[in-house]
């Protein structure tokens, strides 16, 4: 059994912190359609190589969607792209990055037309994530 990093769910969409490419065969076996990589290539000298994990998913048969956003800059602009994004994946889909946290702040940006800011708050925590600040800009917009 392969040990997937920090895995959290909002709503149907799956996040996890970095993935290799192991962890993209267990996602696989699955039956996971779509990845979603919200980290910038080559962002800490240790991760993995984007182009092989895109080409070890499309291998498999799995949709690669890269949207790379810096960490901790997560836009409301970012947040309709990735949106529209996940609208369009086949499901089921896995977004990830470094941690899983702007995975979650670009799933809940993206929900602000159709949540409140207090769901969205809360269901970030039921998901495990602890963002004060970021849960304070939900509040506000």
């Amino acid at each position: 059994m392969i040990n997937l990093p920090f895995k959290r769910q909002l709503d149907d969409l799956i996040i996890y912190g970095q993935l290799n490419a192991e962890h993209i065969n267990a996602l696989a076996a699955t039956g996971i359609k779509t990845l979603i990589f919200n980290r910038p290539a080559a962002e800490e000298p240790n991760q993995p190589l984007t182009s092989e994990l895109q080409k070890k998913a499309e291998a498999l048969g799995m949709k690669w969607i890269h949207q790379p956003v810096a960490s901790g800059q997560v836009t409301q602009e970012q947040g309709v792209e990735f949106g529209r994004l996940y609208a369009a994946a086949e499901k089921p889909v896995v977004a990830f990055c470094r941690s899983g946290a702007r995975c979650g702040c670009l799933w809940a940006l993206s929900q602000r037309q159709q949540q409140s800011g207090n769901e969205l708050v809360n269901k970030m925590k039921q998901a495990g994530f602890d963002m004060p600040d970021f849960f304070k800009r939900l509040l506000a917009e």
